[in-house]
Order: C-alpha cells, then sequence, then structure tokens
C-alpha cells in the first residue's frame, strides 16, 4: 500500500511538472534541465555566477519567506533572466556567454549583477508580469501568443501596460542599487553609445529605441532612467559617508540627519538601520546623563553598517525612565526605522541586534528573546546574539517571579566560549554574579574585563574600576607624536578657505533637516564636503568640523596601540574598527589589522 501511495505521489508531481506550472523552479528543471549540475558543472562562468549571485542577494531587499536562489537552465533561448514567485531566479548559458563575451572578468561581473540585481527587485517587489506570457502560451501556443498579447495590452488594457513598464524601470533603480550596494561598480554600464543595455538589445534581438507593446519599456529610455538614478544617488553618496564620521564622533543627531536625507535616493536597509542606531545612542546619552543605575545595568550587543560593517554598542536599564518624553520618543523612532530594515532583508543580524536591544530598553523581554532566536537560526552561535538572550532571559524570568539566573550564565558562558574577547559578556557575567551578591565571581570576571586590550577607556571602564578599586582610574599617560592635521587646514578656517585653496575641486552641499520633526525646536543645517586626493574635508554651516585622510595600509593595531595608548572608545565594523581618542579629537580606521585612515574632529563633538 505504502509502495502504491508513492507511485500515484510520483505520478502526480511528474503531471504537474510537465504541465504548464511555470511559477515554480521544478517546472523549469524538469522541463530544460540544471546546466550548473550537467554541462556546466565545470564551467568557470557558473561558478562565477553564484558567487556573484550571493553578493547581490545579500545586499538586495528580502520579504516573505522566500529565500532568493539561483537557477541556470539548459535553454539557449527565451527566458534570458526571469524571477519567480517561488524565489527561484533563472538564467541560462547564453545570459551567461552575453555577460562575459569580450570582456574581462570584473567587467562581466558588473554586468551579471546588475542582471541578477534587477531580478531580485522584481523579487522583492512581487513582480511576477510573465504570468500573463505563460498564460497566453498556455492558450494559444507559441505562435499566436505574442499577436494575442499585444491586442491584450493595445486594444484590452493599456493602463496594465503602462504599470509593467514602470515595474521595469523601478527594478533597474533597484537592481543598480543592489549591485552598488554589493560592490559593483556599475556606472559604467550606462554610458556612452555602446552601454550595457544597447548591447544586450542587439544579443537578444530586441529594439533600442522603441518600447514593445507589452513588459518592457525602450532600452534608450530605461538607460536614461538609470543614468538619472545613478546620478541622485551618487550626487548624495557623500551623506551617507558624513553620517558615518559624524557618528564614530558623537555627533548623533547631525548623523541621523544626514542618513535621513541620503535614505531619500537610497532607501536601503543599512541607512535604515543607522538612523536607528543613532537614536538609540540619544536614547543612551540621556538614560546615563539621568538614570545611571540603568544606564550601567547591562551592556548588550547593538549595530551600525558602516556599509557592510557594523559597530557594536551597549545598553539596557530598568526603573521610570520610559516615562522621560526624550527617552521613550527616541526609542519609538529607533524602533521603527529598525523595523524598516529588518523588514527589507530576512537575513540581516545587525538591525536585529538593535531590535532586541529597544525591545529590552522598553522591558519587552519576551519580544527580545524571539528576535534573539531569530538571529541564532541565521547564525548558529552568534555570541552577540546569545550575550542579548542571556540578559533578556534574566530579565524576562525575574519579572516572572522565576529563578533563571543559572540559566543566563550558562548562555553567557556558552558566548564566552565562542568568543573569549567579547568584552560585554564579560560585564554582564560580572553584572549579574554582582546582583546575585556573588562578589568574588563579580570581581573575578570585572578585573578580566578591565584587563582585556580591547575594552576602551569609557564610562563603564571607569564604572567598573572605580568600584572596585574606590577610586578614579589614573590618567593616561602623556604621548607625543599624535597625528597632526594636514597641512593647509585648521579648524580655526572657514570652509570658504579651503575651497579657494584648493581651487577647482568639486564641492557638494547638503541642507540637512531636523530628524526630530515632530518637536517645536526645528533646525536646517548646511553641509559641505569637499575631496581632494586621499583628504576629505566635512563643514557644518561653513565651519570646518572633521578632516579625514586616508592613507596606505603599512602600520599595524599593536604598533597603533602601542603608540597611543588605550583609546576612549571602540566602534567595531566589518573588517576592523575605529579606534576613537576623543581627549585628542582624533580618530583612526583599521580594516583587517592595518591604518588606513585618520579622523580629526573637534573635541567637543
Amino acid at each position: 500500500m505504502k509502495k502504491l501511495l508513492m507511485f500515484i505521489f510520483t505520478i502526480l508531481v511528474i503531471s504537474s511538472l510537465h504541465g504548464h506550472n511555470r511559477d515554480y523552479i521544478q517546472w523549469w528543471i524538469y522541463n530544460h534541465g540544471d546546466y550548473s549540475k550537467t554541462e556546466g558543472k565545470n564551467d568557470p562562468l557558473v561558478r562565477q555566477a553564484f558567487t556573484v549571485f550571493e553578493r547581490v542577494k545579500n545586499a538586495a531587499d528580502k520579504f516573505e519567506a522566500r529565500v532568493p536562489r539561483l537557477f541556470i537552465i539548459k535553454t539557449r533561448g527565451k527566458p534570458y533572466a526571469l524571477a519567480l514567485p517561488d524565489g527561484g531566479i533563472i538564467i541560462n548559458p547564453t545570459t551567461l556567454n552575453m555577460c562575459y563575451k569580450d570582456a574581462g572578468r570584473e567587467e562581466g561581473d558588473r554586468r551579471l549583477a546588475f542582471i541578477l540585481g534587477h531580478e531580485l527587485a522584481h523579487l522583492a517587489n512581487k513582480d511576477f508580469m510573465h504570468r500573463e506570457s505563460f498564460l497566453a502560451l498556455q492558450k494559444y501556443g507559441d505562435k499566436k501568443a505574442r499577436e494575442e498579447l499585444i491586442k491584450y495590452f493595445e486594444l484590452s488594457n493599456p493602463e496594465k501596460a503602462k504599470e509593467f513598464k514602470k515595474r521595469e524601470l523601478y527594478a533597474d533603480q533597484k537592481g543598480t542599487i543592489y549591485a552598488t550596494m554589493a560592490g559593483y561598480r556599475i556606472g559604467s554600464l550606462f554610458w556612452g553609445e555602446n552601454n550595457f543595455l544597447s548591447y544586450w538589445a542587439e544579443q537578444i534581438g530586441m529594439g533600442y529605441a522603441y518600447d514593445e507593446a507589452f513588459g518592457h519599456p525602450a532600452m534608450e529610455k530605461r538607460v536614461q532612467f538609470v543614468r538619472t538614478q545613478l546620478k541622485a544617488v551618487l550626487d548624495k553618496v557623500e551623506l551617507f559617508r558624513a553620517g558615518v564620521l559624524l557618528f564614530q564622533a558623537g555627533s548623533y543627531r547631525d548623523s541621523a540627519a544626514a542618513f535621513l536625507e541620503f535614505s531619500k535616493v537610497y532607501p536601503a536597509r543599512e541607512v535604515f538601520n543607522n538612523i536607528g542606531a543613532c537614536y538609540l545612542n540619544l536614547t543612551m546619552r540621556h538614560l546615563y546623563l539621568k538614570f545611571s543605575d540603568d544606564y550601567f545595568s547591562f551592556r548588550l550587543s547593538t549595530a551600525i553598517d558602516y556599509s557592510t560593517g557594523a559597530e557594536l554598542l551597549h545598553l539596557r536599564g530598568e526603573g521610570d525612565y520610559l516615562k522621560d518624553k526624550d527617552i521613550s520618543r527616541y526609542l519609538d523612532k529607533a524602533e521603527d526605522y529598525f523595523k524598516l530594515a529588518v523588514a527589507r532583508d530576512r537575513f540581516d543580524r545587525a538591525c536585529r541586534y538593535n531590535l532586541t536591544a529597544v525591545s529590552m530598553l522598553k522591558k519587552e523581554y519576551a519580544k527580545a528573546l524571539g528576535v534573539c532566536d531569530d538571529i541564532l537560526k541565521i547564525k548558529p552561535g552568534d555570541a552577540d546574539a546569545l550575550n542579548n538572550k542571556a540578559v533578556a532571559f534574566y530579565n524576562y524570568g525575574r519579572e516572572e517571579d522565576v529563578e533563571t539566573t543559572q540559566k543566563a550564565i550558562q548562555i553567557l558562558q556558552k558566548a564566552k566560549k565562542i568568543d573569549p574577547g567579547n568584552f560585554k559578556v564579560l560585564y554582564n557575567l560580572a553584572s549579574i554574579k554582582q546582583k546575585r551578591e556573588r562578589r568574588a565571581g563579580a570581581r573575578l570576571y570585572w578585573e578580566k574585563y578591565l584587563n582585556l586590550s580591547y575594552t576602551p577607556k569609557d564610562n563603564y571602564y571607569n564604572y567598573v574600576y572605580e568600584k572596585l578599586h574606590k577610586t578614579a582610574p589614573p590618567k593616561p599617560e602623556e604621548r607625543t607624536g599624535f597625528p597632526k592635521l594636514p597641512a593647509g587646514i585648521s579648524f580655526k578656517d572657514t570652509f570658504s578657505i579651503i575651497k579657494k585653496r584648493w581651487g577647482k575641486e568639486d564641492v557638494k552641499e547638503f541642507m540637512l533637516g531636523n530628524a526630530e520633526s515632530e518637536t517645536s525646536d526645528s533646525w536646517l543645517i548646511n553641509l559641505q564636503v569637499i575631496v581632494k586626493n586621499n583628504v576629505r574635508v566635512l563643514a557644518l554651516d561653513g565651519t570646518i568640523e572633521m578632516v579625514e585622510k586616508e592613507y596606505a595600509p603599512t602600520e599595524t593595531l599593536p604598533e597603533i596601540l602601542k603608540r597611543f595608548g588605550r583609546p576612549q572608545k571602540v566602534v567595531r565594523h566589518s573588517n576592523g574598527n575605529f579606534y576613537v581618542y576623543k581627549d585628542k579629537g582624533f580618530s583612526i580606521k583599521e580594516i583587517n589589522g592595518k591604518v588606513r585612515s585618520y579622523i580629526w574632529f573637534e573635541k567637543d563633538f
């Protein structure tokens, strides 16, 4: 009986696949075959295609439960690229040949990144316009289908044809953004008469200057549209860079305003996450000034994106701070932006760290536990997720009047084993031990916390030192040889002076509005950015506030720390850290253990 049921099930599946159910990748594999597992198994272009796809997929918006997957089917004709409702993205060997023909690998990668970004945009926006074509094929057959579709769109439903063309342009726009976010410099694809889309149109037999009767606008229009969109983003990309520099220097309001302005042309997950992180830091600033007991209670993992990286911050407390209007308002705004970021990428952990932190600050511990579990599904053994989960578990259990101390400690011990240098984990182990009057255990972990070479000398460090030694930490020894501002620049100068000295360099100017629009204290500020060679200068309302100078990587991290001592703040990103010496008015950007730039700022930041 069991064998009979399996036989009937197999027949039904084969029947379904052999029919016209083209919404599912199984239909395409069954009817055409999987090129990557047959003839293309050893094709280097196939391996490269999956590499490019992973990068672009990680940058793309992802909605609902569809996991984008790439398939290379064995057909040399249409479809050259197609997004399916089940999350499948289809290309074929001809697509790869057109991308890499007469092009180096870098140029081919750019071409393919744009094509895959375009299809991922259709998937994220739930644009499956090919269904009309498939239904026509099923009803009329190959020869008559196109004729019937043209009649349908031209005579019966011109508005739908117009809407389809808009969606194609939108997919071009988002595909451009996704590919750029993935690190591909695709702007060169769209300039000149022999641009990539004109080449693509010629290869697949499409007209360049004329709209199709349905589905696709003219390639010429698409090129012009993409150029416009690229220019809008490129004209404002300095806003994102300025936001990052302002953030790491502690100017959170100006940083949020820069990110908000940039989000108008680049509404990406990283931008929303960074806006939320600005509000989260404003929350912490108010918490430290008004509710210090809550501020020092625990250190939780949060994150800010630096392009594709993150900075870990720390927070959480308890008490009456939620009645404070400023704190409550900042928390609500932070949560709103983190939710926007989460909705755009179901696999990103950075914005989820932040969401757990906000939930715990709001005393919504069950919600925080749920988000921590989501992160651990994405990456089992994530030490920062375990750190947050332990604190949420401890506080949730305490609210329910359940003894959960030992369980929380076990989770933190697991995180410590995974990441022995995680100073937040050590801090929280000490904090829980102290709250349960295990003073010897608390002291042991706090000593380890102070002795970690990566623990910054911030408010938490001073708090722990004073608790253990009953005195303020010793002042850092005076050192010499700190990096000096580039020649010809001074914080006493106005931006106009620098502009005059540098001559014909391009200057970007942006008007930033108050990020807290619902308050009465509205403001506008003018951000000016000028870049010459490897030096970037930022001014607010004509006054120089920040200078960055990039270097070829030479000095190593141990050399930096030996020369300058322990910093007051460490801002982590994907490939390294910012080491911020607030008392000296400069910071260091380190990537893969090497110095990449120095950043100077006014000390009152």
